[in-house]
């Protein structure tokens, strides 16, 4: 069945499509330290952002528009119990540039690959019947190796910053 998964999300005759689009829970992990605090059982604060768009069009702060490094998503995802004995997906349209996805605390994919969609199978860590915690980390450094690509440097003061090598925005979120 994953041969098919990327398909355009529709409801036929054997696809159910829920979208997820709306206002989800955000926090930029200004310190770095979402992993150690284990954020991918729940994002601290109660800030939301509409989702899907790029964070960075949200604010005006400057340190907040240039952030570089991870930064987290959180919503509620209702999965019905008619959808048990299903093989069941969450289809991403795009999490620029790499992007780590938990469900109820358990990882249940990644990907790298701004600007692409991609998907993941969640039928094992899914509660039927009842809201599940989606939590997704998306960072938006930038290699030499990622497309588009460029480099992070560190400043002095401990804050990253990206250098394109390419003459647009490094647009960033889910």
């Amino acid at each position: 069945m994953l041969e098919f998964s990327l398909l355009y999300p529709l409801n036929t005759l054997t696809r159910t499509a829920m979208r997820l689009d709306g206002m989800w829970k955000f926090q930029i992990d200004w310190d770095e330290k979402g992993d150690e605090e284990k954020w991918l059982d729940g994002i601290p604060g109660d800030e939301t952002i509409p989702v899907p768009a790029s964070f960075q069009d949200f604010y005006t702060d400057k340190r907040v528009r240039e952030f570089t490094g991870d930064i987290w998503y959180e919503s509620a995802v209702f999965i019905p119990s008619g959808m048990k004995g299903s093989d069941v997906f969450l289809r991403f349209g795009a999490a620029t540039h790499r992007a780590w996805v938990y469900l109820n605390g358990e990882k249940v994919g990644e990907h790298e690959g701004g600007f692409l969609p991609f998907l993941v199978d969640i039928t094992k860590a899914s509660r039927y019947g009842e809201k599940n915690k989606l939590v997704v980390k998306v960072n938006n450094e930038l290699t030499e190796t990622n497309i588009p690509c460029g480099r992070t440097i560190t400043l002095s003061d401990g804050r990253k910053m990206t250098k394109p090598y390419f003459d647009f925005y490094n647009y960033s979120g889910l």
